[in-house]
């Protein structure tokens, strides 16, 4: 004879399960949706930081005379490339942006510019401040 399972049980099951399964839902759409933002952030702020880096590359070599600022635009752009190739959950990634935003100061002191990339989470403007 088998042993039947009372209605209240089965029904305490199948919501848990239901809720457990709802729940496992959930969570993995806000994770995607907040690696998603600051996938944007991080990569905004790479961009930025390479295009300028660039830029001023590009006018640096016309005028010889900067052979530092030079080397620094170069370091910031080899930087971001290998950002390209790092694991998203691999710690070398902050190392690597703690890099680039270090040679980024040093290139606006060398320049003797103040530059600021600033990200901000919400509705807030996201931009670069001269």
């Amino acid at each position: 004879m088998a042993f039947k399972v009372p209605f209240s049980q089965r029904s305490w099951h199948h919501g848990y399960s239901q809720g457990l399964e709802m729940s496992k839902k959930k969570a993995f759409e806000e994770g995607y949706s907040m690696g998603i933002t600051k996938g944007v952030e991080i990569g905004n702020e790479i961009g930025f930081y390479s295009g300028y880096a660039n830029q001023i590359l590009h006018l640096c070599k016309e005028d010889s005379s900067k052979p530092r600022v030079v080397k620094v635009c170069e370091a910031i752009l080899q930087l971001a490339n290998k950002f390209i190739d790092i694991d998203p959950m691999d710690e070398q990634l902050t190392d690597n942006l703690s890099k680039i935003q270090s040679k980024f100061k040093q290139l606006t002191s060398l320049l003797g510019v103040q530059i600021d990339h600033v990200t901000v989470s919400g509705n807030n403007k996201r931009g670069s401040s001269f």
